[in-house]
């Protein structure tokens, strides 16, 4: 059985970064402000997932008190290790540290290897384990990393893999 579970990731993974040059990208050619599929602006779409301690933490307690910044990653993936200490500044300093929820959503595995993930990156922000890949499913993530900005109102504003250009965004 762990020959077909490691099997499935694998072609999971390589559908995934098979499909990462499309995603993002507006019918401009442009990346970021548009959903993967259309140039239109989305609702957000509500979760509730454990969080690195077992908490249970709903996407819907953030909505309509501060933008929301989606982070799929995984420990596997290299730019999300290097992102780590930006999002870190993000959520720690001005002038998005009280202003924008962060919620880093681990693409699925264990909350072992993702709590020695956190400790050895020291990482400072909100992580939620999505261990069946159901969140991103609904948010039609097809490579990590991926950041996802909804506003305040609930309205998905940013889609891209790009993290720097979320500033722009936010201003």
């Amino acid at each position: 059985m762990r020959t077909v579970g490691r099997i499935g990731a694998a072609l999971t993974l390589c559908l995934l970064v098979a499909t990462v040059p499309f995603v993002g990208r507006t019918a401009h050619g442009g990346t970021g402000q548009a959903s993967a599929a259309t140039n239109e602006t989305q609702d957000w779409v509500d979760f509730t997932l454990p969080d690195a301690s077992g908490k249970q933490v709903s996407l819907a307690q953030f909505i309509g008190k501060k933008p929301v910044l989606l982070v799929f990653w995984a420990t596997w993936c290299a730019i999300c290790k290097e992102e780590v200490p930006v999002i870190n500044r993000m959520h720690r300093e001005p002038p998005t540290s009280g202003s924008l929820q962060i919620l880093a959503l681990d693409f699925m595995e264990s909350e072992k290897k993702v709590n020695a993930f956190i400790k050895r990156k020291q990482v400072a922000y909100p992580v939620l384990l999505d261990r069946r890949g159901k969140v991103a499913r609904k948010y039609r993530v097809v490579g990590i990393p991926t950041y996802i900005l909804i506003d305040r109102d609930g309205k998905v504003v940013y889609r891209d893999h790009d993290l720097s250009e979320i500033r722009k965004v936010l201003e």
